[in-house]
């Protein structure tokens, strides 16, 4: 098979691009944090009127009980601020609004335009590596890095377009932007043809079925550990306790609606998982003769999905939500980065074939 190494090449600048765009990207959210100064609270409610509107509704004369008519001329006491309107977002139990909701700060802006950018260059840089090779790119831990990374921003752009998720922009592209470094210095793997083992169409469905669901766990797992920071935060803020991490989580939303974000995230890709795992116990019924042989990588992506299934389950249980199935959760993709590093680095199976360059 004919390596185009012009447009291998052209694959790898653009992904250093994509790398640098996802820095600049990161600062742009980082000053958001060093400069903004409203208190993220998620999308207002629909209809509901804005704290400052409601206070300056006018109030009818004699309508209150208590007024001044009806009370011998006695002036009225101030009626107590109306409550401020429950945010609706990714943690409230209705769909949130979607595009309705604060409009993003100037920095937000910035930092989502540069992401945008450098996932247009990801992409046409995993396109170019497939056209170079004249196959699906991801044959190799090199190449199945680069396309969880880009899958995982792919995630993280269509969280902010639907839910103006701001706020996980810093935090989901610190782990890309490390991870595409890694690859790009430690493990890079020149283009080249796919070893007999991958010689099949089902790569094409079983390991995009296994990015497409990886990039959408890592997004749910940084929504996770903010939740917990917030959530922890809002207790030592409830019980008048100094916080050493007030500065920042000051800017992020009500601690429900990253938990809400982390579900809907794990909702989407565990079926897509499981979809991956059935794809690939027949394409090892194609290959080695049986459906499933407890190889090491077949034996962590059931514990990945056994864990992921008593996350779901923890949500529907009574009791069981909030932290508890949020330390679930972390502890499934804990089993999944092992699935995905330590089985390639450590382990010895028949999935050898696409690990660590030698």
């Amino acid at each position: 098979m004919h390596i185009n190494i012009a447009e291998a090449d052209l694959s790898h600048g653009l992904l250093l691009i994509a790398i640098v765009g996802y820095a600049l990207a990161m600062l742009a959210y980082a000053a958001d944090f060093a400069f903004g100064r409203q208190r993220l609270t998620g999308p207002a409610t629909a209809g509901a009127p804005a704290p400052a509107e409601a206070q300056a509704q006018p109030v009818a004369v004699g309508a209150a009980r208590g007024s001044g008519a009806a009370s011998g001329g006695l002036p009225d006491a101030p009626a107590p601020a109306p409550a401020r309107p429950a945010p609706a977002g990714p943690g409230d139990g209705a769909d949130p609004p979607g595009p309705a909701g604060r409009p993003a700060r100037r920095w937000e802006r910035i930092g989502l335009t540069i992401a945008i950018a450098g996932l247009a260059a990801h992409v046409t840089a995993i396109l170019l590596r497939g056209i170079a090779e004249d196959r699906v790119p991801w044959g190799n831990m090199y190449e199945f890095i680069v396309a969880i990374s880009g899958m995982a921003v792919i995630a993280m752009v269509a969280a902010i377009l639907r839910y103006r998720a701001h706020y996980i922009g810093l935090f989901v592209l610190a782990p890309v932007v490390f991870a595409l470094g890694v690859a790009v210095a430690v493990i890079y793997t020149p283009a080249g043809a796919l070893v007999p083992a991958l010689q099949s169409y089902w790569i094409a469905i079983h390991v995009t079925a296994m990015i497409v669901a990886s990039g959408l766990f890592i997004v749910g797992a940084v929504s996770t550990v903010l939740y917990l920071a917030a959530e922890r935060h809002e207790r030592r803020e409830a019980a008048g306790l100094p916080s050493r991490l007030a500065g920042i989580l000051e800017h992020l939303p009500r601690a429900l609606v990253m938990d809400r974000l982390a579900y809907r995230s794990i909702l989407f890709a565990f079926p897509v998982w499981t979809f991956g795992i059935m794809a690939g116990a027949i394409w090892a019924d194609n290959a080695w003769g049986r459906y499933w042989g407890w190889d090491p990588k077949e034996t962590w992506s059931f514990i990945t999905w056994v864990v992921y299934a008593g996350f779901l389950h923890a949500r529907a249980t009574a009791g069981w939500r909030g932290r508890r199935a949020a330390y679930i959760q972390l502890v499934g993709f804990g089993c999944l980065m092992f699935n995905l590093i330590g089985i390639n680095l450590w382990v010895t199976g028949l999935h050898s074939y696409a690990g660590m360059p030698h």
